[in-house]
């Protein structure tokens, strides 16, 4: 289980995540407390809720969440273990609100980021790209727009 990161993946992981009043984060892992303490820090600041869920207590076959009730999705080592990962994206995809964001984190050994990316445009995310924050992980983030492909 990974716990600690550095200062500088820690700010630049923070980073990413909107200043809104009431942010509404769900958090599906897979073992990996990478980013636990900035998600929570990240609620704190935003007077936000955080839903966090494990990977094992999850049927990717059968996974179904509200539509629009996140801002942001955080899926940490979930993707590459997921058996089922275009119907769970569609999930995902469904429980975002309009203009609200995934973010992908995978250990680089098990990196597929080609495979994550070109699923995400099947799954109607636009604006994908891999971005370099963590030593030992590749993380990519997309968002849902309003309107585009699915709509919903």
């Amino acid at each position: 289980m990974v716990s600690k990161i550095s200062q500088k993946e820690y700010n630049d992981f923070e980073s990413l995540f909107l200043n809104v009043p009431a942010l509404s984060l769900l958090h599906i892992q897979n073992n990996c407390s990478l980013v636990d303490d900035c998600l929570e820090y990240v609620r704190e600041k935003n007077d936000g809720t955080i839903v966090n869920k494990n990977l094992k207590d999850i049927d990717c076959n059968r996974f179904r969440l509200k539509t629009r009730e996140y801002e942001f999705i955080i899926l940490s080592d979930v993707f590459s273990d997921c058996n089922n990962k275009k119907k769970f994206l569609k999930s995902c995809y469904q429980s975002l609100e309009n203009g609200a964001f995934i973010v992908i984190i995978e250990k680089k050994n098990k990196n597929k980021e080609e495979e994550i990316l070109e699923l995400l445009d099947n799954v109607e995310f636009r604006v994908a790209n891999a971005i370099s924050i963590f030593e030992n992980y590749t993380l990519v983030m997309a968002k849902k727009l309003h309107m585009w492909g699915n709509g919903l």
